[in-house]
């Protein structure tokens, strides 16, 4: 090497010092706590601000299509245009035209970050979006995106469309993300047919809405991507990495002429020269790569002197020292953007109600087992009272499910974070109740309550209750116990330990609050949706039905023995006779293939179906339900069907003492089996039997658990409950 090749070398490197010292301070900073923003609700208000530079013939659609979205909204709204690098007489015909547009102007050609600097000090309101001066929106387009402005939500994108629908559409508006070598590669996906709002990587800053004072500060932060690329994503990564989401909405659309300005002032080169250096400053400030210290030194080095020039710079350097050190400290800490696409979003959030987190370790839709339904049923109910998230782990079983059934949540956040082997044996509790409140499951309970400012945590299920171990702030915490465990044994101090920290607790039946003494206990009962007045009575056939997915071991072991104790009497007595199980999707595998679930009487229904038009069909119900906790759902669905239910005694807990002559209670095997016998035989005295009084019907509809829930939720937050109510 020679000695001016050598010079030239650390002349090169030595420009970088004070970028070598910036990543060093990241680097210390990286070890503190992330920083999370809490913005609290959104306000009234919505600005759109439109950079443009010489492009009038455009601007003039633009304006017409965003005074026509601006006009249906039921909120004060502004536009502004903020004009850079254009005289401001080429647009007298559209001041003239537009006269309640707020006109400003800069001699000067500020970019695309700069012109939205300097455009954002005439925004009056809380939100704004940033529109292309070449991008059309839909008449609808901001009012579809209003609904979720949630306290979690920094962004809003609306759908990108181009004028010709057959062209590629490379520009969608929903953006994601991938890592190759140093680099960071973004693109835009191409959505489904789905309604579905879903968390973006980015929103794009032609087409989305903002909020106005943080998009302030992190459009200052981002001067150094000026003139054009890479600011928008830069604004949207880092409000991920501080707790807060961008949310593509496709009900929201607008439609791009691509006909912009960069290529009247830049040539081809110096465009893709930008978007390299700004794409390698992107890479400095996030970190996604594993390219730090030296190694970046010797990336920045290898740059074009334009390059080095711009990217040597003290406030490039500052910029970089301040994102990459909290970027850092976001996934020390466990945040991670490969959740993102596990992410959905449903409109509705209304400002003023208390915001609901319900946590379940187990899948709850589709809605294939009692927990599962009864969850699904409330949140049905309550979604209009309170704005509820759900945080849920066994990500792979929604893998079949449409996110429109997601409707009662405002969000929806799925995980993967507990992982069963194959094979693997019966765990004690202790054991459930620590592999059920994984880490992963931890993180997000934990980002959720700061990024919704949530009020009201409900976790459902024993075996999760350590998660009220993550709590932050004055959380109230309410623990919805499907199962009560509690038995006198050994491992009773343990779970009093745990259920002594929550607000609240929800059992199920009389008889588990029983073991709940002297802890803030509230009898809410499993329920049904009231078919009653549509229903007919059953039908003359002789059809068992028996709900019980094996998911739940007690369903399983109850219907082994009554195959075995009572099936061969009752065939014997009525040969004609079926037995429908609807066993789910589990009663495909290997430990439940018994002999007697092959029985040419006996249907085994193995994937999930909805019950309730086999409870039509069906002539009555069965629970042989021996060992369990808690209250059967399958009963009250049942009575509320106007079928008749034939249940052990302790399959009836929980309605023992409902009232209903539907609800036959057998305390044996051979009364079991008489009781069917007769209900079979007689017709008549079956459909006398299965009437059943509103007074009854009332006390299992789901509506009144709700308003049950409801009522826990507001003596545990007076203060919300009061400013929800008031006039």
């Amino acid at each position: 090497m020679t000695r001016r090749t050598l010079l030239q070398k650390l002349g090169a490197w030595s420009r970088f010092i004070p970028m070598f010292i910036a990543l060093k301070i990241a680097e210390q900073r990286s070890l503190g706590k992330p920083v999370r923003r809490m913005l609290g609700q959104w306000g009234t208000g919505v600005s759109v601000l439109i950079p443009e530079s010489g492009t009038p013939e455009l601007l003039g659609k633009t304006l017409a299509h965003a005074t026509r979205a601006v006009a249906v909204l039921a909120e004060p709204a502004e536009i502004i245009v903020q004009v850079n690098g254009a005289n401001a007489s080429v647009y007298r015909d559209l001041q003239r035209d537009y006269p309640a547009v707020i006109w400003r102007f800069s001699e000067a050609a500020l970019g695309f970050n700069g012109a939205i600097e300097a455009g954002l000090h005439a925004v009056r309101y809380p939100a704004v979006y940033l529109l292309n001066s070449d991008m059309y929106l839909a008449d609808d387009a901001l009012q579809q995106l209003l609904p979720y402005r949630s306290t979690a939500a920094f962004a809003l994108a609306s759908q990108i469309f181009f004028p010709d629908p057959l062209r590629r559409r490379e520009e969608t508006g929903w953006s994601d993300f991938y890592v190759q070598h140093t680099r960071t590669v973004v693109y835009e996906k191409m959505p489904d047919n789905s309604p579905v709002a879903r968390a973006s990587f980015y929103a794009s800053g032609g087409s989305s809405l903002y909020r106005t004072g943080l998009l302030k500060e992190y459009v200052r932060d981002s001067r150094g991507f000026s003139p054009f690329y890479w600011e928008d994503a830069d604004w949207g990564v880092r409000a991920w990495e501080e707790g807060l989401e961008c949310i593509f909405v496709p009900a929201s659309t607008a439609v791009h002429e691509h006909r912009g300005t960069i290529r009247r002032r830049y040539s081809e080169a110096e465009i893709n020269r930008i978007l390299d250096r700004n794409a390698l400053q992107f890479e400095l400030r996030h970190h996604f790569t594993d390219v730090s210290g030296l190694r970046s030194m010797g990336h920045l080095a290898a740059q074009t002197s334009a390059t080095r020039k711009e990217l040597g710079t003290l406030d490039i350097a500052r910029g970089v020292a301040l994102v990459r050190g909290r970027s850092d400290a976001a996934k020390r800490s466990g945040f991670t953007f490969a959740n993102l696409v596990n992410k959905y979003y449903l409109p509705g959030w209304r400002a003023g109600l208390p915001t609901v987190l319900w946590v379940t370790p187990f899948a709850i839709f589709p809605p294939a087992h009692g927990g599962a339904r009864r969850i699904t049923e409330l949140a049905k109910r309550l979604s209009d009272r309170v704005n509820l998230i759900l945080l849920t782990d066994e990500m792979s079983l929604y893998q079949q499910c449409d996110p429109l059934e997601f409707a009662a949540f405002r969000s929806v956040h799925l995980l993967r974070g507990r992982i069963d082997m194959p094979g693997q044996g019966v765990q004690d509790l202790a054991t459930r109740m620590r592999v059920h409140a994984p880490e992963a499951l931890r993180y997000q309970l934990r980002e959720l309550q700061q990024q919704y400012q949530v009020d009201l945590v409900q976790v459902e299920f024993m075996e999760a209750s350590r998660l009220v171990e993550e709590r932050t702030g004055n959380t109230r915490f309410v623990a919805s116990l499907h199962d009560v465990y509690l038995d006198g044994g050994e491992q009773d101090p343990m779970q009093l330990e745990l259920l002594r920290r929550y607000d609240g607790i929800v059992a199920f039946s009389e008889q588990d609050a029983q073991w709940l003494s002297g802890l803030p206990a509230h009898v809410i009962k499993n329920g049904a949706v009231d078919r009653y007045a549509y229903s007919v009575a059953s039908s003359p056939g002789k059809q068992v039905l028996f709900m019980g997915p094996f998911r739940y071991q007690p369903n399983y072991t109850g219907i082994i023995a009554f195959l075995t104790e009572v099936w061969p009497g009752l065939l014997a007595r009525h040969p004609d006779a079926e037995l429908i199980i609807l066993g789910g999707p589990e009663s495909c595998e290997m430990q439940y293939r018994h002999p007697l679930l092959r029985h040419k009487s006996v249907q085994l229904v193995s994937e999930f179906v909805d019950p309730a038009p086999l409870l039509a069909a069906c002539t009555l119900t069965i629970n042989p339900q021996q060992e369990i906790r808690g209250s059967a759902l399958k009963i009250a669905e049942a009575l509320l069907a106007r079928r008749i239910c034939v249940s052990t005694t302790q399959g009836a807990r929980g309605f023992d003492r409902i009232g209903t002559s539907a609800l036959r209670i057998c305390d044996s095997w051979a009364t079991m089996l008489d009781e069917l016998d007769c209900l079979l035989a007689e017709p008549d005295r079956r459909h006398a039997l299965e009437q059943s009084s509103e007074v009854v019907r009332a006390q299992l509809s789901w509506d009144g658990m709700a308003n049950q829930l409801l009522a826990l939720y507001q003596s545990l937050l007076p203060a919300i409950a009061m400013q929800r109510n008031s006039p």
